[in-house]
């Protein structure tokens, strides 16, 4: 896995990507997710909340998951196969695999949830693991023609979908333990990192209270994707984070009822 990594950070120079970083308030999906823990006693994955926002976002805006392939033809996917990184515990020592979350942009909080879930719980359920004998095969190619080999999957949009998915999402929050931003290697056209949440002070009604602000990372490949596209896809994930898009709101629970900022 490690060499693999190296591959794909080599493999990334070839792309002129543009990196944006971004706060956003979700205190109204902490809050709802917080509520549905102590109402069912279960952790409803940030994560997958996450995810899902990301890939109504893309749904709307396709052209930010465009490829080109090898005669230089524009590729645009419909549907929204979300790559992710999933930590599991093999023998005592973390090990992490990509998985593809598959027409994630048709799919709920509580679906894409279920399937992280059990990927965790069992990683033979995912299609990558079931793959790791290719996996081997391929790290006995030299490791120059194994960077060159995945600097150039990007050109085969198919192929890209069917091993990374057409969108790549990064969580590193889980386990730096506060607020941060972080950049990725770019294999996609879109990669997105998921940062830390901190707290922020903010006015509501000439009142000061706390808000939970996530930090985010989008970075898009300027080669394929265009500004305004890259702009009208944060802007409907900043609106989807920001409203809790898909989660069910506390009864009662507004967004101008929030507890007082303590410094």
């Amino acid at each position: 896995m490690r060499r693999l990594v190296v591959d794909a950070g080599r493999a990334s120079r070839r792309r002129h990507s543009i990196h944006g970083l971004f706060e956003v308030d979700v205190t109204l999906a902490r809050e709802a997710l917080r509520t549905h823990r102590r109402e069912t006693g279960e952790d409803l994955s940030f994560t997958a909340f996450v995810i899902g926002c990301i890939a109504h976002a893309v749904a709307a805006e396709p052209s930010v998951q465009a490829y080109r392939d090898l005669r230089g033809r524009e590729v645009i996917f419909t549907e929204v196969d979300v790559g992710m990184p999933v930590e599991v515990d093999l023998d005592g020592v973390p090990f992490a695999f990509t998985h593809v979350l598959r027409d994630a942009g048709r799919r709920s909080v509580r679906e894409l949830h279920d399937e992280i879930r059990a990927v965790q719980a069992d990683p033979s359920l995912s299609p990558t693991v079931r793959k790791s004998n290719w996996a081997r095969a391929y790290l006995l190619i030299p490791a120059v023609l194994r960077t060159g080999l995945l600097g150039g999957l990007h050109r085969l949009p198919n192929r890209q979908r069917a091993i990374a998915g057409t969108v790549g999402v990064t969580a590193v929050g889980m386990f730096a333990g506060g607020g941060g931003w972080g950049i990725a290697f770019q294999l996609h056209s879109l990669s997105i990192v998921i940062g830390g949440i901190t707290l922020r002070p903010a006015l509501v009604d000439g009142q000061l209270v706390e808000r939970e602000c996530l930090q985010l990372t989008v970075s898009v490949d300027h080669d394929v994707v265009d500004g305004a596209p890259a702009a009208r896809f944060v802007r409907r994930l900043r609106t989807a984070l920001s409203t809790a898009d898909g989660l069910e709101l506390p009864q009662g629970r507004s967004d101008q009822d929030f507890r007082p900022f303590v410094s």
